[in-house]
């Protein structure tokens, strides 16, 4: 028997560990993030499930079953900062308490697949679904990702050398979504979906696109006291008019 107060005692106890007062912290490829999934292995621990991480990162945990074709599940435990207690680590939580369950009842009909996806927010170096990207076979900018930096100017590579993860080989993670990816033929796919006003509901499951521009406004200095606005070329103002 599922039991959701377990899901969401351990929703909390992930914000206690890495989030303040301000919301998540776990931004990808920090130390907290890291802890986040040495924590989350911790809660898998005995149910016979195989964690590896594959080469973008990607935290998988396989639960064998009588045929390789396999149910993924999961999401990501990266956040924004100050982000939610429940963005993306709901769906990492929600299923590790369906893999436990299943576990406990012996070796499943097909195979199950915990998935903690690596930088889906991409919230550090501004490029969003990292690890589920190059899962897909669709990252194709890997030129543009290593002059990627941060605030700090560490630049993404540096910083996923940190944690053993190379972007030459990371699209070598779409060997893990392969013939055993996802379960064909389901009639049905369920999830937890938000109302345009906010409020829950449930709904096939399905997802919005994630889209980013990179902007540049040029403009000349000028004094505000000797320059008439309309000889101007000042650049957050034209910014503010594009908009």
């Amino acid at each position: 028997m599922l039991d959701p107060a377990a899901t969401v005692a351990e929703l909390r106890e992930l914000q206690e560990r890495t989030g303040n007062e301000n919301g998540a912290q776990r931004v990808a490829w920090t130390e907290t993030w890291q802890q986040a999934r040495e924590w989350l292995s911790g809660k898998l621990a005995g149910t016979g499930a195989e964690e590896t991480i594959d080469a973008a990162g990607n935290q998988w945990f396989t639960l064998a079953g009588d045929t390789e074709r396999a149910l993924l599940i999961g999401g990501h435990l990266d956040s924004v900062p100050n982000g939610g207690w429940l963005d993306g680590s709901l769906n990492v939580m929600a299923g590790a308490e369906v893999l436990r369950r299943i576990a406990e009842q012996g070796t499943p009909p097909v195979t199950v697949r915990l998935v903690n996806w690596a930088d889906e927010e991409g919230a550090r170096f501004g490029r969003s679904l990292f690890g589920s990207s190059a899962a897909a076979g669709s990252m194709s900018d890997q030129d543009e990702l290593r002059r990627r930096k941060d605030a700090e100017g560490v630049s993404l590579p540096d910083a996923m050398g940190r944690f053993n993860v190379d972007l030459d080989t990371a699209l070598e993670a779409r060997g893990e979504l392969g013939e055993r990816g996802c379960l064909p033929g389901a009639p049905h796919r369920a999830g937890a979906g938000t109302r345009v006003d906010g409020s829950p509901t449930r709904r096939r499951a399905g997802t919005f696109g994630v889209e980013r521009h990179q902007v540049t406004f040029r403009g000349q200095a000028a004094h505000a006291g000797s320059t008439p606005m309309d000889q101007r070329r000042d650049a957050l103002a034209g910014a503010r008019g594009s908009s």
